[in-house]
C-alpha cells in the first residue's frame, strides 16, 4: 500500500474508532478530589542555589467554565487548577486570540513580542521568523540550560521545526514522535504530553526549559469526541448547546488531571522547579453558541465582550518558592516571559529587562480601540512597537548578513536542533535471516526490534516503504508478500520517521536480511 494511503486509512481508522466508541456511551464514576499539595522541605542550601527547571504548559483552549454561573456541573471539571488556584500565584492572560490561533500567543509568551504591532490574522511563525530569533529558549540556552519544546502535532504545522529551531530550542518532540495508543478522542492525550516532559527532565542533567503544548482539547467539542464523559451539565440552554458544553468539560477534566500529575511528580523532585501553566485561548464553543444561549454574553456587541471572551487563567506552581511568594496576576502574554524569569532569579536580556520594566507600567495591552477605555499610556505603547520593530529588522538584517537562516536559532550551548528523538535505531530484525518457497504465494512476517518509534516510524525495505504495525515504542512489524522476496537475495531494512506529507524526518541505519529459497 502507497505510504499516502497508509497515512489516510491510519486517519479514518482513528475517526471510525471515535464513532463506536460513541455509541457505546457510558459515563464513569465521580472522580477523585484533589490530593493535599504540600512543598517538601528541607532542600539543601546548595540544591536551592541551582537554576531551576521551567516548565511551561500551554494547555490547548484551557478556560474555566464554570465561570458561567448559569450552568451548574455534577462535578467540578478542573479541581487541581482550583486547588493551585487558592495556594498559588495565578490570574489572567489577556490573549490576542479567540478560539485559535496557539502559536500567535506562543509567540507572545516565548518572545516578548505583541500581536496588537503586527498586521491583523498575520501568523508570524509563518510569516516572519525566518531567521534566529531571541527569545526565553534561546536565553537561558546561554545560560546553561537545556531547552525542549513538546507539541503533540504535526511538526510543519505553523512551520514550528523551523521557528523552535529559530527560537534556540535544541529538541522539539511532534505528534510523529508520540505513540498511537496514546490518543484520547481524536488527538494525542495531555498525559502523553506530560509523560515526555518529565522524560526529558529526567533525561537531561542541571536545569530544564521546557515549553510544551497539548491537543486534547482541541476544537471541535461536539457530544461523542470523547469515549466517556462524567460530567453532566445543566442549565436553561439547548440539547445541542448542553452536549458541546459537556464536551469541552471533558476535555478540561484531562487537561486538568494532566496539571495534577505534573505537580505531583516534581513535587518530589529535589531540583527546583517552576510550572507555569495557562490556556491560550477560549474555545469556540461552537460559534458562541454557549456562551450566547447561557446568557454569559449579550453578543458580540456585549460591553464586557474583551474582558469575558479574551482572559484565560494561568496559574504558577513552585517545589521551593515560599507561599508568601503568592501573587494575582493579570497581564499581557508578552510579559509573563519577563515575569517567569524574574521569578526563577535568572538574568534577562535589555528587552526582557525593558518588558519587565513595563509591565510595571502598563501589564495590559489591549487592542488600540480599548485604549481610552483601560487608560492605555499611548507614548508607551508607541514605545514597545518601535522597540519591538526595530529588534525584528535587526534580526532579519543579521541573518541576511550572515547568509544563513538555518542556525540552531542562537541556541548558544552549541547542541544540534533534534527533532523527536534522532534518527531511530534497529538493535535486530527478526528472523535474521527469511526462507521462502519457490513462489510468489504466501506472506512473510518481519519484526524490526530498536527504538524510539512513534507515529511516524515506517519500514522501509529495499528504499520502498511497507505497511507498518506499531507494536511498542521498541518493535515494528511487517507483512512481505512473496511477491518481495521471491526473486531478492537480500533485503535492506531501514526504519524511517515519515510525516503525513510524506517527508522522510529521520532514518535508521540499514540492516541486510538475507532471503534463501526453500527447495524442498
Amino acid at each position: 500500500m502507497p505510504l499516502f494511503l497508509r497515512l489516510t486509512a491510519l486517519t479514518c481508522g482513528l475517526f471510525l474508532l471515535i464513532i463506536l466508541q460513541a455509541s457505546g456511551y457510558t459515563r464513569p464514576s465521580v472522580p477523585l478530589p484533589p490530593p493535599e499539595i504540600e512543598i517538601q522541605t528541607g532542600r539543601a542550601p546548595e540544591e536551592l542555589q541551582k537554576p531551576p527547571n521551567i516548565i511551561i504548559l500551554l494547555s490547548e483552549t484551557f478556560w474555566d467554565i464554570t465561570q458561567i454561573k448559569s450552568l451548574q456541573f455534577s462535578n467540578d471539571p478542573a479541581p487541581m487548577f482550583h486547588a493551585l488556584q487558592e495556594k498559588f500565584t495565578h490570574g489572567t492572560l489577556l490573549s490576542p486570540m479567540f478560539g485559535g490561533g496557539t502559536a500567535n500567543v506562543e509567540l507572545e509568551v516565548l518572545t516578548g513580542h505583541s500581536m496588537r504591532f503586527f498586521p491583523e490574522n498575520s501568523i508570524p511563525y509563518e510569516q516572519y521568523i525566518k531567521q534566529p530569533t531571541a527569545s526565553l529558549a534561546s536565553l537561558l540556552s546561554g545560560q546553561g540550560y537545556t531547552t525542549t519544546a513538546i507539541s503533540p502535532f504535526y511538526h510543519w504545522y505553523f512551520n514550528s521545526s523551523e521557528v523552535y529551531k529559530h527560537l534556540g530550542f535544541s529538541r522539539f518532540i511532534s505528534l510523529e514522535y508520540f505513540n498511537p495508543n496514546e490518543y484520547v478522542g481524536p488527538y494525542i492525550g495531555d498525559h502523553a504530553v506530560v509523560r515526555r516532559i518529565i522524560e526529558e527532565t529526567e533525561r537531561n542533567p542541571g536545569p530544564n526549559f521546557i515549553f510544551a503544548n497539548t491537543m486534547e482539547n482541541h476544537y471541535h467539542y461536539w457530544p461523542g469526541k470523547f469515549k466517556k464523559n462524567h460530567i453532566e451539565v445543566k442549565g436553561k440552554m439547548s440539547y445541542a448547546a448542553t452536549g458541546i458544553a459537556e464536551t469541552y468539560a471533558q476535555g478540561l477534566s484531562g487537561a486538568d488531571r494532566a496539571l495534577q500529575e505534573l505537580v505531583m511528580h516534581f513535587n518530589k523532585v529535589k531540583e527546583p522547579t517552576i510550572i507555569v501553566f495557562f490556556g491560550d485561548h477560549l474555545p469556540s464553543l461552537e460559534k458562541h453558541l454557549v456562551y450566547k444561549e447561557s446568557n454569559y454574553i449579550s453578543g458580540e456587541d456585549d460591553p464586557d465582550f474583551l474582558e469575558k471572551m479574551h482572559n484565560t487563567p494561568v496559574v504558577i506552581w513552585s517545589n521551593y518558592l515560599p507561599k508568601e511568594a503568592k501573587e494575582e496576576l493579570h497581564m499581557s502574554p508578552s510579559f509573563l516571559g519577563p515575569y517567569i524569569l524574574n521569578l526563577a532569579k535568572r538574568p534577562g536580556s535589555p528587552y526582557m529587562d525593558y518588558l519587565s520594566d513595563l509591565y510595571r507600567k502598563m501589564p495590559v495591552l489591549p487592542p488600540k480601540t480599548y485604549y481610552e477605555a483601560m487608560n492605555i499610556d499611548v507614548n508607551l505603547a508607541q514605545q514597545y512597537e518601535a522597540r519591538q520593530k526595530a529588534i525584528l529588522e535587526l534580526e532579519k538584517q543579521a541573518s541576511a548578513s550572515s547568509g544563513s537562516s538555518s542556525s540552531a536559532g542562537g541556541n548558544t550551548k552549541g547542541n544540534p536542533f533534534i527533532l523527536g528523538y534522532g534518527e531511530p535505531l534497529i538493535e535486530r530484525v527478526s528472523p535474521a535471516s527469511l526462507t521462502v518457497e519457490g513462489n510468489a504465494f504466501g506472506i512473510s512476517q518481519l519484526t524490526v526490534h530498536g527504538g524510539r518509534y512513534g507515529l511516524g516510524s515506517t519500514v522501509f525495505i529495499n528504499g520502498e516503504p511497507q505497511q507498518t504495525i506499531w507494536q511498542s515504542e521498541s518493535s515494528l512489524s511487517v507483512s512481505l508478500p512473496k511477491a518481495l522476496t521471491a526473486k531478492a537475495a537480500m533485503l535492506d531494512v531501514q526504519v524511517c520517521v515519515v510525516d503525513s506529507k510524506n517527508q522522510v524526518l529521520a532514518a535508521s541505519r540499514t540492516v541486510k536480511v538475507p532471503v534463501q529459497e526453500n527447495k524442498h
